[in-house]
Parts: C-alpha cells; structure tokens; sequence
C-alpha cells in the first residue's frame, strides 16, 4: 500500500475510531464581562482529517512527499526512502497528538481563519482558547466561557459520520500526548 494512502487511511480511522487564537500568556487578565470561546481540539482534528481542506492542503503535500518517495526507493536512495518516512511519521504523530490529546491545533485552525472572525462574532466571543489551554485559560480568569466547538467543527463542512465522530470524541477523556504520540499505524 503506498505511504501517503496508508497515512491518510490511518489518521482518518485512528481519529474516527475513538490554540489557533489562544491567548498571549503575557496578556493582562480579561475584565469581568469578557466572553471566550473555548473548544474541544480533539473535536477540529477529527473534522479537519479527510475534509475537502485537508485534501486540498495536506493531500497536495502528502501526494508531493510519495512521489518523491518512490523516485527514491526507485533509485534505490536508502537516506531519502528514511527521511521521507520519517516525514510521514511526524505528521502522523501531529494527528495522533491533535486527534486523540490535547496538542494545540493552531495549524489546522489556520485552514479557516477567514471563518474565525464570523464565528467570534456570532457567539459574541473576544477569543477562541482550547479547553484543554490552561495557561491561556488563566489569562482570562473571570471570563464567561462559550463552547463554540461544534461551530467551528462545522466551518470544517464535515461529512454527518465526521461530525458524529467530532461530537463522539467530545465525550471520552484525551490520552496523554506521550501516549498519542507513540500510537503507531
């Protein structure tokens, strides 16, 4: 099975089977009255695997990365054949880290950046800041809290079985990320 169809087959089962604007940490305390969205990051990564974004983004990558991989098994280049995998394992481990944990999911956030400010503005929010954030979470001490997930999820275009699997990844409690991180295909 070639490298980039069994990365993406595993990080859309893996993620289906089970801080784009998080707050400067040096930023003042927000004043009483402040709203925040707050979100579930495991919820945008199970959205954003296997999206038409993703595709269009990381696909585009990731077709580039196995074209390169078979000119250099093909050539016999046992360095680049490891350094190409070890590429691919990398990006795996993100999804795992994203998907099944709580790593920041800033870099897939910033896929729909031009949603954000419509989706702040909706739920009447100042900033998005991952639930799982601590340290950007304090910076806003009294703040009411909005969950705006499922909006965010939804600026994804999910397919119905993405966006039950976002809404079902909400309920289970994330792994560590040493453990998400050492998940292998």
């Amino acid at each position: 099975m070639k490298m980039r169809t069994r990365m993406l087959m595993a990080a859309h089962l893996c993620l289906c089977a089970a801080p784009l604007l998080a707050a400067d940490p040096a930023a003042k305390p927000a004043a009483a009255g402040t709203r925040i969205g707050i979100y579930d990051s495991r919820a945008i990564a199970v959205a954003y695997v296997d999206s038409a974004i993703f595709k269009a983004s990381e696909g585009v990558q990731l077709d580039a990365m196995q074209v390169e991989y078979d000119k250099a098994k093909a050539a016999g280049d046992q360095h680049r054949v490891a350094e190409l995998k070890a590429q691919g394992q990398a990006r795996q481990t993100l999804l795992h880290t994203q998907g099944f944990s709580t790593a920041s999911v800033r870099n897939i956030l910033d896929q729909i950046k031009d949603k954000l400010p419509a989706i702040q503005a909706q739920a009447g929010v100042t900033a998005l800041v991952s639930k799982w954030d601590q340290a950007a979470l304090a910076t806003y001490p009294d703040a009411e809290r909005v969950d705006v997930t499922m909006a965010l999820v939804d600026a994804f275009n999910p397919t119905p079985r993405q966006r039950q699997s976002a809404i079902a990844i909400q309920k289970s409690t994330p792994i560590s990320l040493k453990q998400a991180g050492s998940i292998r295909d």
